[in-house]
């Protein structure tokens, strides 16, 4: 399971995912081929399957069986029954299919886990007013959309192969709307106490490199494929050609050893430099803009480098990542200090064993 929880990331950041990857992820399971994920295919129909974009989204396979009405968490206030909580985890592999993955390979603790994140989402959202409800749903309204549009793109525009893949999931735009404005409430009770003076002061807090991004280019020559002394040498070299006018990008495409920017030129544009490396983040915040840098040595090798350019975010920048990270915050305090205390009992169904092959 990720750390940041199912119940907190809103439907807008969910259908994002959906652009991210077809199908099911394997979260290091058992890989799931379409014999194994669909009703009625078999074997002979794979190569035809395979052409056929409703393929890439099949419907989730739960891994249990529950009686619709069993009441699975049993809390203060209030019950989480069997039948909302498939519905629940197929909305989810609706907006997010590697989510789907997730949960056709989750054990007894993942499904605990899943199963305490959707309790949590129903008492958090039982505590929204009406305007938090109205602005929810008008919310869920638009999201559909916007997912809709991203199938729409995956499957050839077609209106009636949309129809069909909601109803070969087992889902309607009614329950995915319902779905989607639960979440949402659960959300804006948990923004509700959070301000823009706390996000002003977290912003505040925060060191230079926290807030600065930069569009850096490199060239990475790795000591895996040869000798340190052999990768400086040919780090230097390039260097040297880089300073009398060579284009980066072409010497980028030619020998850098970083497959995730070779294609780019060696580019990596408006970066948050803290996911870097520290040598190479150092680089990023303190090499003068323009300026093709001497080789900086990491674990990985030597890399000549030169920032295209650095600024430092400002607060109207960064407030909504500040306010997320504070939803995290907020949503990891309910569980700590309330949920667990207010969940009375769990009567989750057992997991299916796989069957032998």
């Amino acid at each position: 399971m990720k750390k940041r929880s199912v119940a907190i990331l809103s439907s807008a950041v969910l259908v994002m995912a959906l652009m991210a990857g077809c199908g099911k992820a394997d979260n290091n399971a058992q890989p799931q081929t379409p014999t194994n994920q669909t009703e009625g295919s078999g074997q002979g129909n794979q190569a035809a399957d395979a052409n056929d974009p409703l393929v890439k989204f099949p419907k989730l396979t739960l891994p249990f069986t529950v009686e619709p009405n069993a009441a699975l968490v049993e809390y203060q206030g209030g019950t989480m029954n069997g039948k909302e909580f498939e519905e629940f985890l197929r909305v989810i592999n609706f907006m997010n299919p590697q989510q789907g993955g997730m949960i056709e390979a989750a054990d007894e603790n993942a499904l605990k886990a899943f199963a305490r994140e959707y309790t949590a989402t129903k008492i958090l959202a039982a505590r929204a007013d009406e305007t938090m409800k109205k602005d929810s749903k008008e919310l869920a309204e638009k999201t559909f959309e916007k997912i809709k549009t991203q199938y729409m793109g995956l499957l050839d525009k077609d209106e009636a192969k949309f129809t069909k893949l909601m109803e070969g999931q087992s889902v309607s735009k009614e329950l995915v709307v319902n779905q989607m404005a639960l979440i949402n409430d659960s959300i804006n009770v948990l923004k509700k106490g959070i301000n823009d003076a706390e996000l002003k002061k977290a912003y505040d807090t925060m060191d230079k490199a926290s807030r600065t991004t930069a569009s850096v280019r490199h060239i990475l020559i790795s000591t895996e494929k040869r000798k340190p002394e052999e990768a400086l040498k040919l780090a230097n070299d390039l260097e040297a050609r880089l300073k009398k006018g060579e284009d980066f990008a072409k010497l980028a495409k030619e020998f850098t050893d970083d497959p995730g920017s070779k294609e780019n030129g060696g580019l990596y544009a408006d970066a948050d430099v803290t996911q870097w490396v520290p040598e190479f983040k150092d680089a990023a915040l303190k090499q003068e803009v323009g300026v093709v840098g001497p080789p900086v040595k990491t674990d990985y090798g030597y890399h000549i480098i030169k920032v295209e350019n650095r600024k430092e975010k400002t607060f109207d920048e960064m407030k909504e990542s500040l306010r997320a990270n504070a939803l995290e915050k907020a949503y990891d305090a309910f569980g700590k200090n309330e949920l667990d205390k207010l969940i009375t009992k769990y009567n989750l169904p057992k997991v299916n064993t796989p069957a032998a092959k």
